[in-house]
């Protein structure tokens, strides 16, 4: 496992040796083996994290993150590195990215991998319309909530964003008659709670038929469903999942508790005799 570490990052050797002996630490005091930490550290090497940020935070967020979404290691490592690098993060902090991850999948109807499908579908555009990561995981959480949830979330975040710049006159004219405006004077987001919340106003006192109308004419069927869901939650709901997901420790306390059981024992047991192995060898 550390030979595929050494063949996908720049380590020195004797970087290599800490990365080692950090796999063998986590096969020791996780429910990991120390096999799973290297093929981690493999994914956050390929994903452009430095030796120093994988040791600096980024593979014990990363396993923060598997164990509290009870998925794979590397998978946890590979969505982690995605979402950082969409955001324009440092390795420094995947311990935050696990966090918001982590607590948007425990207060929301979505699993983290199902988050990390969004995050891969809308991420992107998200980030380079103003969402910051709290932001976005917020509405996915607030999406999965109602129904709308994995990639199929992801890509009518994307959709209903790009919609936010009129596509049609039509549209245009739907936007400036309704006062719905996302971007202010100088053409920056407004956020994502402010615009939840102008949209709210606008179309509160439409008939339902006149408001689909609208959201329809806006918004075209590929994001009419994320559209009606900013609108019912608001800025007030909107404001309470950004809020929610900004959870500081998420991860690690979730971890805790989803191992803090006979299964989580053997697990930890299992990873500890292969460590043990390992040193014999």
């Amino acid at each position: 496992a550390m030979s595929g570490v050494a063949a996908v990052s720049d380590a020195s050797g004797r970087q290599l040796d800490r990365l080692s002996e950090a796999a063998i630490r986590a096969g020791q005091a996780t429910v990991f083996s120390a096999s799973e930490a290297a093929t981690a550290e493999a994914e956050l090497a390929k994903a452009g994290v430095s030796t120093a940020d994988i040791l600096g935070g980024a593979l014990s967020g990363s396993l923060d993150l598997a164990a509290a979404g009870q998925i794979d290691l590397g998978e946890a490592a590979t969505i982690a590195a995605q979402a950082m690098n969409i955001f324009n993060l440092s390795g420094a902090d995947v311990a935050h990215v696990a966090d918001v991850l982590a607590a948007g999948a425990n207060k929301s109807a979505a699993d983290v991998s199902q988050l990390g499908q969004a995050l891969q579908q809308g991420g992107l555009l998200a980030k380079q319309t103003g969402l910051s990561i709290e932001e976005t995981v917020g509405a996915l959480a607030l999406f999965a909530d109602n129904a709308l949830i994995g990639s199929d979330a992801g890509t009518s975040l994307k959709t209903m964003l790009q919609r936010l710049t009129p596509q049609s006159g039509e549209a245009e004219a739907a936007m400036e008659s309704l006062g719905i405006s996302a971007y202010d004077a100088s053409g920056q987001f407004v956020g994502l709670d402010a615009f939840a919340q102008n949209l709210r106003a606008s179309l509160k006192d439409l008939t339902p038929e006149q408001r689909n109308s609208a959201l329809a004419t806006i918004f075209g069927s590929d994001a009419v469903r994320a559209a009606n869901i900013v609108y019912e939650a608001g800025g007030r709901g909107s404001r309470d999942y950004t809020t929610a997901v900004a959870d500081q420790g998420a991860a690690s306390r979730m971890a805790g508790k989803q191992m803090d059981n006979l299964a989580g024992d053997l697990e930890q047991l299992k990873g500890s005799l292969e460590t043990a192995l390992i040193q014999g060898g």
